[in-house]
């Protein structure tokens, strides 16, 4: 069964036959296979032997949120794809195995995946375990899709068998990097141009990197501004997060960047507004910033909020689309008791189309060899750019040679009436960034 969990996501029993049980809520045509130790799986139908795709996930443990979210995607995306016809005219089946959020439990999982008949794989729900899938899925050769992990360590120096969809973190073209021209964008069509600027973020994950992204990306494209303090914070100790805002307050920067996890985020915002002072711009990225439940915990304070993602629903897809943002976001919500999807869920769903694009290129789903230099062949454009229409990221995909997604590209969304609305890059944007906050100094 899919029950609430505190960090605002999804959270999954760790019973099997409960897992299969919130499986069956979509139907004949959304095929899982959930396994475990015992590593069988429920049935499919259509013409042929079904087409098996592992997912390396995690169920339980400490980023179960994240592998929850992104398995009930998959099983939405291949409802969608069987009701299209499957693969080579054979059914899909999403066969999952749980990590238990624990990295060294992901070789072996791999391992009886490829026993199991996976040519192709994903994974694997948070950075760390899948910094040792890339490396398995070399060793194993079998392709692995890494649909939203962000961590620049998964492909280091190159992969012949992983491949990336979204950008890392420190990249020129990620979600950091992206945050800091969307409001200097915004400031600059505003006539006010930003002078001063403080850097908050956890000191563990992924915010280091975007640390340094977000300090590259002013010394290079912004030497003008000045950067007043960075100012780091454990999160798991963290109760009082009043003297990390009076730090903030007392210099008095034009624009606060913040980086953190929901815990951490939904517990700084409120903090800052009791404080009363009021930043000209707030700048976030992925965490907490474009959780489903910022805009309720962080009240109001957090309109006008401008955070690097990886997508929203509120992307435009184009005219005549069968699949879209906004299909996908109500099919989730509907399908699991009202919870509401995110970006992660967005990538896992797309990257199921990129799976179909590739399998659909080598002419053969049973040969991971073929998948693998297919995956090298993909190209084309965001939102819908795929053969089946069901790709809902606003970048398009063609991977380099490393395995790393040359048109990955992050958005910045800015919480607009209350919803993330997407204000940069200019092809995604549907509004302008509005600057500075009002109310602001």
């Amino acid at each position: 069964m899919v029950t609430n969990n505190p960090g605002g996501l999804l959270g999954i029993q760790a019973s099997r036959r409960r897992f299969l049980i919130g499986a069956g809520a979509l139907g004949a045509t959304g095929l899982l296979a959930a396994c475990g130790d015992s590593g069988s799986a429920s049935g499919g139908s259509g013409g042929g032997n079904p087409i098996t795709i592992g997912y390396v996930a995690s169920l339980t443990g400490a980023t179960a949120a994240y592998g929850t979210q992104t398995l009930n995607a998959l099983q939405l995306a291949a409802k969608d794809l069987n009701g299209l016809g499957g693969i080579l005219g054979r059914q899909v089946v999403i066969k999952a195995v749980d990590n238990q959020s624990k990295p060294d439990a992901v070789p072996a999982l791999m391992k009886q995946l490829v026993q199991d008949g996976c040519k192709i794989m994903l994974g694997a729900s948070a950075s760390p375990p899948t910094v040792v899938a890339a490396t398995t899925a070399d060793q194993i050769k079998v392709p692995l899709l890494v649909p939203m992990e962000a961590a620049a360590s998964i492909i280091g120096d190159g992969r012949k068998y992983a491949f990336k969809l979204e950008p890392t973190m420190p990249d020129q073209k990620g979600w950091a990097a992206a945050s800091v021209r969307a409001v200097m964008a915004g400031a600059k069509a505003a006539g006010s141009p930003v002078r001063t600027a403080v850097i908050v973020h956890a000191s563990l994950g992924a915010f280091p990197e975007a640390k340094t992204a977000w300090e590259r990306t002013l010394k290079d494209e912004f030497p003008d501004v000045k950067l007043l303090d960075t100012i780091s914070y454990d999160e798991a100790s963290t109760s009082d997060y009043a003297p990390l805002v009076s730090k903030v307050q007392a210099a008095n920067p034009d624009v606060l960047i913040f980086g953190g996890n929901p815990q951490g985020t939904f517990q700084f915002y409120p903090a800052l507004k009791a404080s009363g002072f009021v930043p000209r711009a707030t700048v976030g990225v992925l965490g907490g910033n474009t959780n489903t439940k910022f805009v309720e915990s962080a009240g109001d304070i957090a309109e006008n909020d401008l955070a690097g993602s990886y997508w929203t629903q509120k992307l435009k897809a184009k005219e005549g689309s069968k699949f879209s943002p906004q299909k996908f976001y109500d099919d989730y919500v509907a399908a699991y008791d009202g919870q509401k999807p995110d970006g992660i869920g967005a990538c896992y769903y797309s990257a199921l189309a990129v799976a179909a694009e590739a399998i659909t290129i080598a002419g053969t789903a049973d040969d991971s060899e073929k998948i693998a230099q297919a995956l090298r062949k993909v190209d084309f454009d965001g939102l819908g750019g795929d053969k089946n229409g069901m790709y809902i990221i606003g970048h398009g995909v063609k991977f380099d040679e490393k395995g790393l997604n040359s048109k990955a590209e992050g958005i910045v969304t800015q919480v607009q009436g209350g919803e993330f609305i997407p204000v940069y890059p200019e092809n995604v944007a549907t509004a302008k960034v509005v600057y500075p906050r009002p109310g602001s100094k």
